[in-house]
């Protein structure tokens, strides 16, 4: 493989920084790319500074809070580089990446060909003069220690993942539909991640893990065998039905559009649900409803149904699904009806902008990534 690493480090007193590079090749292994570098300190002009940026990659997968609170105030201050984080985002989340065994001697090889590049290195950089503005800069032999340190710990972790799940990932504002390996359909709402075993075999369950919203369409096997959908609060058991799920920002709920499932949670009873039935977990206890309205489905067609909905509620909506700050002022329990658009923020901020009805006049004003919905009551 080629492990190319590039690790900036000095004082905090210092201004100028120096850094080094070091490659290292092992045949018959992937190619690992691994960079501790904090993020926003380049220009970010090519596909290949955002997807060789480790922290662009959590902003991505939404793998890291904080980085993609970074990276939302970093695109606010910087929209004209989101076309090209975008395009950067969509390559990202159309790859499959499979992890390849590795051994402990394979390890221990890539180890110990590093430490000798390190003393090659050493070796015949002595009494060397390096030009000002040439990109490679000799380390020294206390940073060669700590690189080594830190590369075999992070061979170690990250070799150790070979198993890692498959995983089916959606951009803010993106709506994914694909198939499962069991032929099972699912459509992925923006924001959201999905991930299952590498292969499913006959006979036994299908499980899959979600974060975010997806709708199901599971297919049936000849043996009948069961799909089991994690969330953080309870786990839903089916074998050939369609239902929505919602595990985000510690709530959870599924609706079932057809068939049967069960509901299961560890020290409560089994909840059987019917179609029509909604199940959500709320206040650390398992609710259950029927819903009267369909509009649940809308998202699934870039739609967003209001029904006198609580402004509250849509800020809620805008927040997950294009990962923007949404402020409210003023009456914030004012309802908003209609169908609107959900493939287009601009597009969905100015119908929202022009939904006043006798009771209450929104306005809405965007700053960058910061979006303020203003609703003022109307006197009568």
């Amino acid at each position: 493989m080629v492990l190319q690493i590039n690790k900036r480090f000095g004082s905090a007193k210092k201004k100028n920084k120096e850094s080094f590079k070091m490659m290292v090749t092992k045949k018959q292994l992937v190619t690992l790319y691994c960079v501790y570098t904090p993020i926003m300190n380049k220009d970010y002009n090519q596909l290949e500074d955002f997807i060789s940026d480790d922290s662009f990659l959590s902003w991505v997968y939404k793998t890291d809070e904080k980085n993609v609170a970074l990276w939302n105030a970093w695109f606010a201050e910087n929209p004209q580089k989101k076309s090209v984080a975008d395009e950067a985002a969509a390559i990202l989340l159309q790859v499959q990446l499979t992890d390849a065994t590795v051994s402990d001697a394979q390890l221990t090889i890539a180890e110990a060909r590093l430490r000798n590049n390190i003393t090659a290195e050493k070796e015949n950089s002595t009494a060397k003069v390096i030009p000002v503005g040439r990109r490679k800069v000799w380390y020294s032999v206390a940073a060669a220690a700590i690189f080594i340190s830190v590369l075999t710990i992070g061979l170690q972790f990250l070799f150790s993942k070979n198993a890692e799940k498959p995983v089916l990932a959606t951009a803010y504002g993106q709506i994914r539909q694909d198939k499962l390996p069991d032929g099972t359909e699912v459509t992925l709402n923006a924001n959201s991640k999905l991930t299952y075993p590498n292969q499913w075999k006959e006979g036994t369950d299908r499980e899959v893990w979600i974060q975010g919203e997806a709708f199901f369409h599971v297919k049936k096997t000849a043996q009948h065998n069961k799909f089991i959908v994690h969330t953080d609060a309870f786990d839903i058991e089916v074998t050939g039905t369609s239902f929505d799920v919602k595990n985000r920002n510690g709530k959870s709920s599924i609706i079932l559009k057809e068939g049967s499932v069960k509901i299961h949670r560890p020290g409560q009873a089994e909840i059987l649900m019917k179609p029509g039935d909604q199940v959500e977990f709320v206040q650390e206890q398992i609710q259950k409803k029927t819903v009267v309205k369909q509009d649940y489905m809308a998202w699934t067609e870039n739609k967003l149904e209001f029904d006198n909905t609580p402004i509250n509620d849509v800020a809620e909506i805008i927040r997950e699904h294009y990962g923007v700050d949404v402020r409210v002022k003023g009456d914030s329990l004012s309802g908003i009806n209609g169908i609107m658009p959900n493939d287009n923020l601009d597009a969905l901020l100015q119908t929202i902008d022009a939904s006043d009805d006798e009771t209450v006049n929104f306005s809405v004003q965007r700053s960058g990534n910061v979006i303020t919905i203003i609703a003022t009551k109307v006197n009568n």
